[in-house]
């Protein structure tokens, strides 16, 4: 009786499994059938190019989704956007990411600070943006992914240069260590945390947003991971 080959498995990229790597050849496929066989360029202009390659628009290490927003490059340009996410792509670019659980005080920090040419990035005001008649902090459950990805569309045009922008502002709850780590390597951001006390929150949000707002302040205290680097300041 002959032995059965056991056929090794195929090696893959940490994470990225079957789905994953349909998504990223759909995207390719798309990208040629639109546009042909051209790499948009990083920070060189559009080339032609056979080797293209999907990747994330944030980068996994950075705190990005497994299932975020993919860009396609080809595999030169690829690599030298990886390897240069990790320091701030423009020379003069002072991020804060204001962070926090709701109903602390961001948006008033942000206005007592931001300066009328700042940039500000505020997931709600983007979310109110993408609804009909959106009432600010009425969130609709099926636009999240849209908003995100919206977010995060602006951030990746910051880092790849050519504009007058020199301050901004993200208000970006980021509960966990490992979120304002991210903003703090790619984007050299200094981190504010706006903290109050949950109570206080609760009682804001009760009085003020829709009522699943309560389960989104328990929930940023039960996931928040404190961090010594960060400047905490007292919420209004």
């Amino acid at each position: 009786m002959t032995a059965k080959r056991v056929e090794p498995k195929r090696r893959t990229r940490a994470g990225y499994g079957r789905n994953e790597r349909r998504r990223r050849a759909d995207l390719v496929r798309v990208h040629v059938e639109q546009y042909g066989w051209v790499c948009p360029g990083w920070q060189r202009d559009a080339h032609p190019s056979t080797d293209l390659t999907a990747d994330h628009v944030n980068p996994r290490a950075a705190g990005g989704r497994i299932d975020g927003p993919l860009r396609v490059l080809c595999r030169s340009c690829n690599s030298a956007r990886q390897a240069e996410l990790d320091t701030p792509a423009v020379p003069g670019l002072a991020m804060t990411l204001v962070a926090g659980p709701p109903a602390a005080g961001k948006n008033f920090f942000v206005r007592a600070h931001a300066g009328p040419q700042d940039l500000v990035l505020d997931y709600d005001a983007i979310a109110t943006a993408l609804q009909v008649n959106g009432a600010m902090h009425g969130h609709v459950e099926a636009h999240k992914p849209f908003v995100c990805e919206a977010r995060d569309a602006v951030l990746d045009r910051l880092v790849l240069g050519n504009h007058d922008v020199r301050r901004v502002w993200v208000i970006n709850a980021a509960a966990k260590r490992a979120v304002r780590e991210s903003y703090r390597r790619r984007y050299g951001a200094r981190v504010v945390v706006v903290l109050a006390a949950e109570e206080v929150c609760l009682r804001r949000a009760m009085g003020e947003r829709p009522d699943q707002w309560r389960r989104y302040v328990r929930a940023w205290f039960d996931a928040y991971e404190p961090d010594d680097r960060d400047e905490i300041i007292k919420g209004a």
